[in-house]
């Protein structure tokens, strides 16, 4: 089992989480997750509260994976883009999955105020253009939102308000949306796992699953030292699928990304960087997105990589983005650097759906994670209690395309297209 890696966000936890059992033990349940992050919580929290009896396992702690470790940013939308899936697929598919991004947004609230979970929420923020193209685009793309979905939480910020909102000359303008936010990922990942252990989920730890069976009647989930048999599982694990004979594992790339978290900003810094406690996520493809902690330290992430050996050459890449937006940080020393993997599909849009009728799953959110894996938790757990619902019919409607050959030839080929996207952003095409 692997421990929490050395971030801001296990060194600011209130108190030591509580921890459970390896599964040692041959059980049975209506419904085994496999997967303890925010998704698997999710669909653990749904199902008990329809009566099920659910068993969840996890393969290293609860929220280890990148539920644990993300820069806590919350925004409606897929990582696609709501304007392609409408030219893709229709304006009518496009709104219902513009909906099940806002009631993602607001499951997290209610959540929190249901469970009285404690993870530093704030509301509102700003995507920054990184050019004058850019900016036109998020202009036109805000007032057809508000024209076409009704999205009225959207506010246009020229060259000087963005200055003002975030504290850096770099950006040439703005949308401020007030239906975004950001938490402290870990403390609202403990605060599920709280909610899920409270409605009778059993819960075990360093619980590694080693093979799925399907039989007529029920699935095995066969693990080294133990066994579930289970009616229905779900597969919650995203990036962490290396170890399943699951098909539809193909359909996801992972990808590390790194985040870094410096000391404290002074109270002079405070007050002109991010002075409304806004998230902020820019333009580039390889996009820089950061906040600050509620103890006023800047959470910065954005570089993407492939292992931690070299953290000394991460630390300086990071920082140079972060003295590029805030030169006026500079001098600040960097306290914490962590990485994790994220899950992403060809299009983008997250791959929720049914391998059987008794294997449900979902993946591949694509860096839009907080807020949609809890409301994919909830559709998964209704299918399973309920038999296939709309919700899992309008995710399956989505095409999703293997990447071509296995995970060694997939992190080169991201490895081009990221150098490509690279070009377009320093030109700014």
């Amino acid at each position: 089992m692997e421990q929490y890696p050395d971030s801001y966000y296990v060194a600011s936890l209130n108190k030591d989480k509580e921890s459970f059992p390896s599964l040692n033990d041959e059980l049975s349940c209506d419904l085994c997750v496999i997967g303890g992050g925010f998704t698997g919580l999710s669909t653990a929290i749904e199902a008990a509260k329809k009566g099920l009896n659910v068993i969840l396992l996890e393969q290293n702690l609860i929220g280890w994976g990148a539920s644990g470790r993300n820069g806590g940013q919350i925004w409606p939308d897929v990582a696609w883009g709501i304007d392609i899936i409408e030219k893709n697929y229709g304006i009518n598919f496009a709104k219902q999955i513009w909906d099940i991004s806002l009631d993602s947004v607001n499951l997290i609230d209610q959540r929190i105020e249901e469970f009285n979970i404690d993870c530093d929420k704030k509301n509102g923020g700003i995507i920054a253009a990184t050019s004058e193209s850019k900016m036109k685009e998020y202009e036109k793309e805000s007032k057809y939102k508000f024209k076409t979905y009704g999205y009225d939480k959207l506010d246009i910020l020229d060259k000087a308000e963005v200055k003002g909102e975030i504290g850096s000359s770099l950006y040439y303008g703005g949308v401020l949306d007030y239906g975004a936010g950001h938490l402290h990922p870990l403390k609202y990942a403990i605060g599920l796992m709280h909610a899920a252990h409270n409605l009778g989920v059993k819960m075990y730890e360093n619980s590694s699953v080693r093979k799925i069976n399907e039989a007529k009647s029920n699935v095995e989930v066969l693990l080294s030292s133990g066994k579930v048999n289970a009616k229905n599982i779900a597969i919650c694990c995203n990036a962490y699928l290396e170890e399943l004979n699951m098909n539809f594992k193909n359909r996801v790339m992972p990808c590390e990304t790194y985040i870094v978290c410096t000391e404290h900003l002074n109270s002079s810094h405070q007050e002109q960087v991010l002075p409304n406690d806004y998230c902020v996520s820019d333009t580039n493809f390889d996009l820089n997105y950061y906040r600050l902690s509620a103890s006023k330290r800047m959470i910065f992430g954005g570089a993407v990589g492939y292992s931690l050996k070299n953290v000394e050459g991460l630390k300086k890449r990071t920082k140079r983005q972060l003295d590029k937006i805030f030169p006026q940080l500079s001098h600040l020393k960097i306290d914490y650097i962590w990485g994790g993997l994220i899950a992403l599909t060809m299009n983008r849009v997250p791959d929720i759906g049914m391998e059987s009728e008794k294997i449900f799953y979902a993946q591949g959110f694509s860096g839009h994670g907080v807020a949609l894996t809890g409301l994919a938790g909830k559709i998964l757990a209704e299918g399973i209690a309920n038999g296939k619902t709309a919700e899992l019919e309008l995710f399956e409607k989505i095409k999703h395309r293997k990447f071509p050959g296995g995970r060694l030839f997939r992190m080169p080929l991201l490895v081009t297209i990221s150098a490509m996207q690279r070009m377009t952003d320093i030109f700014n095409v």
